[in-house]
């Protein structure tokens, strides 16, 4: 019977990492990023939306999915009305930093595993769990129509809701029910755990695809403002939780 402990834990692990992915590699997001500065930069002429809602939704999940330098560039131009001068919007992080947190994942996996040699097994770990962030990566949002109405909280602000479809890769299993299958954490030794990697590679190579909806939240200060969104980090849990569908429940 699989630990409870390790089916568990695996997935807030991977679901972390897969949100590092957007909170530290691709971008950070102001709390503000909804609402106009208050600088005079930005009280300056009315900024001409140039993009439709579902363009500006596809940039943010280029970024949020995969670091894309060009999306970073384009959007960072769209907003920067909504910034003060020195300010840049987006800005992509030390890819190093999220290294480091994918090798703390598989340090607080192992954790569990008091008979595994930690010096072989966390490295394959990290790796995998990197791996996993990587073919999310490739996954391909698009915008497919949007509803804009009043933003009731915010004078003149407008919302756009934006309906998308994603093509994601396609998993047959999650690494934590490879690893479940291995037998008990605490009984588990470095080769049997070791072989699970392994497995859980092949998993990934056979990966297929998939297309499931998706759907982000922007906002506006006015009729004719960029849009923009806080909450690009949504696009990257549904990506997630796509890959794997009913088949790895």
């Amino acid at each position: 019977m699989p630990n409870t402990t390790l089916s568990h834990a695996l997935p807030k692990a991977l679901f972390v990492a897969a949100l590092a992915a957007l909170t530290f590699a691709p971008a950070s997001f102001p709390a503000h990023a909804a609402k106009p500065s208050k600088s005079k930069a930005a009280k300056a002429a009315p900024a001409k939306n140039t993009l439709k809602p579902e363009q500006v939704a596809e940039l943010y999940a280029q970024v949020s999915l995969r670091q894309d330098v060009e999306a970073t560039a384009q959007l960072n131009a769209y907003l920067k009305p909504l910034f003060a001068k020195d300010e840049t919007p987006i800005q992509l992080a030390d890819t190093a930093a999220l290294d480091a947190q994918y090798d703390g994942f598989a340090a607080a996996m192992l954790e569990d595993m008091p008979k595994v040699d930690k010096k072989k097994a966390q490295p394959a770990l990290a790796a995998a769990i990197k791996r996993v962030n990587v073919i999310a990566s490739g996954a391909q949002c698009r915008g497919l129509s949007n509803r804009e109405y009043a933003n009731e909280y915010v004078k003149n602000g407008r919302i756009a809701e934006v309906a998308m479809e994603c093509t994601v890769p396609a998993l047959s299993a999650r690494l934590q029910d490879v690893l479940a299958g291995k037998g008990d954490p605490a009984k588990l030794k470095t080769k049997k755990l070791l072989e699970g990697v392994t497995e859980f590679g092949k998993v990934l190579d056979q990966a297929g695809s998939r297309v499931i909806p998706a759907s982000m939240k922007l906002y506006a200060p006015g009729k004719g403002q960029p849009w923009s969104t806080g909450g690009a980090d949504e696009i990257v849990e549904t990506v997630h939780n796509g890959m794997y569908g009913a088949a790895a429940g």
